[in-house]
């Protein structure tokens, strides 16, 4: 390996391995003992590439590249990306188990003419993978609509996978996409200080001529992270913005933890949970969503929404039909329900606890505690929480504090001791 690219490739790592070492400086960064002995023990993508090689991306070399990470999987060694931009069509590069990508600098960009789906990094079964740095890009605003490309595309039953400090922006599907199945989940799976901008599928909102996703889109292409069936998950530190659909969608998902991410100005929902037990999300700040700031329904159980922020969103802050055991604490709930001016919206509020119309097969609702909150309303909602006693049992809303125009906690139906009430500051 030539001496300037082993140099440059280690002052990347080392800029990037301390925040102490990426302040500003006169002086170059010290190679740090650690980022040494990678570049000397790791595969380079550069040596695969063909003499005089051109680093604007004008060329594409997919072949080679894909070569570079059958080799380094095959030896269990880590692969450095020397920082370039790199050309990709829509059939993307396959990750195998055992692939180490050190990408910190390098861009890859998806082939503007694209029509077919596709996406960056794809892989399946796989295990023990680590794909650190990096940006993908995208172009949705030429792509045709129904072309649907992620950024990482992971299916089967994977085991062991780490995906840190990736942006990815402009895509027509997931940045993120993993997709297991009930019999063959995957775990093990952290998505670490990731960034996804402007991602997804077009999907019409409730007030839209055309409601739904776009033709050749399905459910899987909407949220910038999109989960089935993966266990003991960490989505952390990570931020979601302008999805073109939902900011995150977790489905049958089991044991994860969601915490210290944002999910901002989604077209659609901003956290979504479906049918997902043992999750835990925490400090969470989810604002300026599309629809409702928070989804928790559909059978999930042993969920909680802790210290996290959600506001402005154009329906209910929380919507959490048909779960069992639901703790809701601690969060701060602000004028959420902002579209209900516009459409009269006679439900509007910033948490509702009742049951999906559309779901009669749903488990029942039941043992939620909605206690320590903060609630700041507008003239457009009709309360700070709305419960339907119908349908609902053991839920208790207690300790909270009420600010703003519509102070209410509304109790719909006949409650008894089905609906508990209590301490609640208005």
């Amino acid at each position: 390996m030539p001496r300037a690219l082993v140099g440059g490739v280690c002052l990347a790592l080392a800029f990037t391995a301390s925040p102490l070492l990426a302040q500003p400086s006169d002086r170059p960064a010290p190679v740090t003992a650690a980022a040494a002995d990678l570049a000397r023990g790791a595969r380079n993508v550069a040596d695969y590439l063909p003499t005089g090689f051109v680093r604007d991306g004008s060329v594409g070399y997919q072949a080679e590249l894909q070569r570079a990470i059958d080799d380094a999987a095959r030896d269990g060694l880590p692969l450095l990306f020397p920082a370039m931009t790199y050309r990709l069509d829509a059939t993307g590069l396959e990750l195998r188990s055992r692939s180490t990508l050190w990408m910190h600098g390098a861009r890859f960009d998806l082939d503007r003419d694209a029509r077919q789906d596709g996406q960056a990094f794809f892989g399946r079964d796989l295990s023990a993978v680590r794909i650190v740095g990096g940006e993908i890009v995208g172009h949705n605003d030429v792509w045709p609509a129904g072309v649907n490309i992620r950024g990482i595309h992971l299916t089967g039953a994977s085991r062991d996978v780490r995906i840190e400090d990736v942006r990815m922006h402009d895509l027509s599907s997931n940045g993120i996409g993993v997709f297991a199945s009930p019999d063959a989940p995957a775990r093990d799976v952290w998505v670490i200080d990731v960034v996804v901008e402007h991602c997804c599928n077009v999907y019409g909102d409730y007030l839209a001529a055309k409601r739904g996703p776009e033709p050749g889109s399905v459910r899987e292409d909407q949220g910038s992270i999109c989960c089935y069936d993966v266990q003991d998950f960490v989505v952390r530190g990570c931020r979601f913005e302008s999805s073109r659909s939902d900011g995150t969608h977790f489905f049958r998902c089991r044991r994860g933890q969601f915490t210290d991410n944002r999910v901002y100005g989604a077209k659609m929902g901003g956290y979504f949970l479906e049918t997902c037990h043992d999750v835990i999300a925490a400090g969470n700040v989810i604002r300026d969503n599309g629809s409702r700031g928070v989804t928790i329904e559909r059978g999930s159980t042993n969920c909680t929404l802790q210290n996290c922020v959600v506001a402005a969103s154009g329906r209910e802050g929380l919507w959490a039909p048909d779960c069992v055991g639901l703790v809701v604490c601690g969060n701060v709930f602000e004028r959420n329900g902002r579209k209900a001016a516009d459409t009269k919206d006679t439900k509007s509020c910033n948490v509702c606890v009742n049951t999906d119309s559309k779901d009669r097969a749903a488990a029942r609702v039941a043992d939620y505690l909605i206690a320590d909150n903060l609630f700041y309303t507008d003239p457009f909602q009709i309360a700070a929480i709305r419960v339907d006693a119908a349908v609902a049992t053991q839920i208790v809303i207690k300790n909270n504090l009420l600010r703003g125009d519509n102070r209410a906690i509304r109790v719909d139906g006949e409650a008894g001791d089905r609906v508990i009430v209590q301490g609640n500051v208005p």
